[in-house]
This record gives C-alpha cells, structure tokens and sequence, in this order.
C-alpha cells in the first residue's frame, strides 16, 4: 500500500508539473533575435570623473545591490535596499534620481531617496506573506516606463527567495501594485536577480538571474510587458554549483559575453559566450580576473571593448578596481573560445582599497551619451555612485593583468 501511494503521489506530481504552464515561451529569443544594437559615441575629448554618495537622513547601518538604468527623459535613476542588516524586516527597496546632467562642483548629485518597496506593501500587493525583500534592478521598457524586479523572501534565506516585478506610468513618481513572475510549477523559489538587464528587438527584456537552492548557476529572465504586468520565462546558461550573478553584455546584434562570479576553489571570474542572442552558451570558461567569490559587472565601450569593475583579490572584497579589454574582433565559434575573443586585460584604476572594509556588488551602466555611470556598496554603510568617460578611461595607465595576478597577490 505504501508503495502504492508513493506511485500515486509521484504520478500526481508529475501530471501536475506536465499540465503545468511552462511561461510564454514567446519572450525567449527565436531563431532571428537579436539584441538592441550598441549606440557608437563620438568620444568626449576632456576627461570627466566625478562621484558622490546617494544620502539617507537619517544614514541606515546597512546600504547594498544598487542598479542604475536611465529615464526616458535623460534622467539616471538608482534603486537598491538598505535598513539595519541584510535580511532584516525593516529593509526597503529604495530610488533616487540624477538629473540628465548630475554633475556639480565635480561631485554626481542625486534626489532624496524615497522608498519603494518594503516588507508589507510587498505582501499587500503580492496578497501573500513576506518577511523580507532584497535585490533589485530596474529597466525601462520600450515605451520608457521603468520597472523594478525585486526578490522577496517568505521562509529563510535567499535560496527561498521569489521574483516580482512593479511599474511606473509617471517616470518613477508612483509604482503600481507588485506583481508575482511564476516561473515554476512547484515552489517557484530560488531566483535571485542582480545584473543589468538588456534589450531585444520588439518589446522584450532579457535579464541575467541565478539559482542558489539546488546548487548556484546562472539563468536568463525573459520578459515582455503587458499593460502593468510582466509575461515572464527563464533558459538555463550553465550547470553546476559554483557559478553565479552572470553580467551579460552584448557586443553586437547576436554575440554577447557573460561575466560569472566564482563560488569554487578556482577564484576567478569565469566566462561565456552567445552567438544568437542568448538562447544557447558556450561552457564557462576561467579568465585571468580574480574574483573573490564576489559579484562583478561590465559594459561595453566603444569599438567593443569591455569595462569590468571588481573586486581585485581571489580572497577579500576590500578594494574595487576597474579593468579594460581588448576589443572583441573574432567570431564565436566552437573553434573560437571566448578567452580568445574577449583577452588582453589590463588594470586601469582601482578606486577603493582599505583593508578590512567590503566594496561590494558594483553595477555598471552606460547613458545615451556614452559617459559611464557606477554604483557600488561603500563599506555595505552607504551607496556610492562614479560617473565618468571614455577620454578618462583612455588616459589611465594600464597593467596587464596575469592569470591569477590580482594586485599585491602572487599569481597562482
């Protein structure tokens, strides 16, 4: 009888999981998607950098994950979470803004933040339990109304976290009602988003998320708006239990580079490649960047090359640095790893550096204009915010960066 029942309920399982909806399988990219091609810039010939901090009053203990995304009116928008620790039940996902040109006595100049989300308005529209939100990124759709996707969490940790996503129909004045994205049949729990999303053709948003539950691996988000809700599906990029918080980059039309953080022993950022816009990737493969088990993020600039900013030691998140590329010129192919594509790293500043403090969870975006904006959490107590150009990247000296070289290590 016991054996009987077991039968039963895996029977029962099983036709529940084949009857269920496995999302729009509309929003994944077909066989002639393509990613929303990069805007060239001509250069700006005066180098530009300048930073500042996006101020609480009163300051919270705990500040961390920003993302940045740029308004439909030129404004840069911040979003992140913050209250007295990770995981606690007074966390609210906040927003500030800058204006179109932020900058002022040499510093960026951001709006008061305000909250947007917390614990209760989340369980509110959500009508179900949460005890606590965290990660977000925001995006603008096609017709420039911005989005926030969010985690929320109702029983333990992060491997127990769900995805929502809200939106704005007044430029991020007002949000309205949160919505659940269902991405699983059974305990719909264990993604996780935290890099910048992207744009295909038509309407659709591809954004890099991770698993953490049954081991770490990276997946792609695809969504498509509809009216204020998101139609949601996800693809896997990789397996395994060491790899996650993919940034994806496109560098053109169909190809496009994932950047990993590294959970194993290897302690470097890994990396794959696509070459039809994300429905298929290459194995991951170890590039000569350290990465102390820490999440890092990437653009692209001009001519393809990539901007990468890390933490800059295979142990310790107590220095932020950035790194150059070469440009990215061959074909991805099986004969033609992404090592081999994407290689000649050089390190070209390193912004913070204090031992015993954490920089952590930087977030790279680009405006319309070319200039380069970063967000990261300063000493995980405030969030700190850099905007800068390409004549100021071409002006830092470089030092080439070797397998296992982070600065003041000796190379494995």
């Amino acid at each position: 009888m016991e054996q009987l029942t077991r039968r039963g309920l895996f029977a029962a399982t099983a036709a529940a999981a084949g009857a269920w909806p496995r999302g729009d399988r509309s929003t994944l990219p077909g066989p002639g998607g393509r990613f929303e091609p990069s805007m060239e810039h001509l250069p700006e010939k005066t180098p530009l950098f300048a930073t500042g901090f996006l101020e609480h009053d009163p300051p919270p203990p705990y500040a961390h994950c920003p993302s940045l995304a740029q308004l439909a009116d030129g404004r840069m928008a911040c979003c992140w979470y913050a209250g007295s620790r990770e995981g606690g039940k007074d966390v609210a996902i906040w927003w500030a803004e800058s204006p179109a040109d932020g900058v002022a006595a040499g510093k960026s100049v951001w709006s008061e933040p305000v909250a947007v989300v917390d614990r209760r308005t989340a369980s509110r529209d959500l009508d179900r339990f949460v005890a606590k939100v965290g990660n977000s990124v925001i995006f603008t759709d096609a017709s420039g109304r911005p989005w926030i996707v969010f985690v929320s969490i109702a029983v333990g940790g992060w491997s127990g976290s769900s995805l929502n996503a809200c939106c704005s129909n007044d430029g991020g004045r007002s949000w309205e009602p949160a919505c659940r994205l269902v991405l699983s049949p059974f305990f719909n729990v264990s993604e996780l988003v935290r890099s910048a999303p992207m744009v295909l053709d038509g309407d659709r948003i591809g954004i890099p998320v991770y698993h953490e539950c049954l081991g770490k691996f990276p997946e792609m988000l695809w969504l498509r708006p509809e009216g204020n809700r998101l139609v949601a599906t996800k693809s896997r990029m990789a397996g395994g239990r060491s790899l996650l918080q993919p940034a994806v980059v496109p560098l053109d039309a169909t190809r496009a580079v994932a950047l990993l953080r590294n959970y194993s022993k290897t302690r470097r950022v890994a990396i794959q490649h696509t070459a039809d816009a994300g429905r298929s990737w290459s194995e991951p493969e170890s590039t000569p960047l350290p990465n102390p088990d820490a999440s890092v993020a990437a653009v692209r600039l001009t001519g393809g090359r990539l901007l990468v900013a890390f933490n800059d030691s295979a142990k310790d998140r107590d220095n932020l640095a950035l790194a150059v590329s070469e440009a990215a010129d061959g074909p991805f192919d099986s004969a033609n790893a992404p090592t081999k594509a994407i290689g000649g790293w050089k390190r070209i500043a390193m912004l913070e550096s204090e031992p015993g403090e954490r920089f952590a969870y930087p977030y790279l975006s680009r405006d319309r204009g070319g200039r380069v904006h970063l967000a990261y959490s300063w000493k995980m107590r405030r969030i700190r915010h850099a905007i800068f150009n390409e004549a100021w990247i071409d002006a830092q000296p470089g030092e080439p960066i070797a397998a296992g070289g982070a600065k003041g290590e000796a190379a494995a």
